[in-house]
């Protein structure tokens, strides 16, 4: 995640069994269900789906919403 997202996201950075439980405003994950995602309050980005292939995809996706 450092490498690629820099470490401002790892320290924000939380790994969950029940993502269900976590809370705020973006959830990436590499499943979209069978781990309580479909309960995750933001949004999910569905890493390694077409819209978010790769870390450099999700990472111009946060640069657009900050710019």
């Amino acid at each position: 995640m450092e490498q690629y997202l820099g470490m401002d996201v790892v320290a924000k950075l939380i790994i969950s069994p029940n993502k269900g439980l976590n809370r705020g405003h973006y959830l990436i994950d590499d499943c979209d269900s069978g781990k309580g995602q479909e309960l995750f309050e933001g949004e999910l980005i569905h890493f390694g789906h077409s819209d978010y292939p790769d870390w450099n995809t999700v990472r111009k996706y946060f640069e657009k919403l900050v710019a």
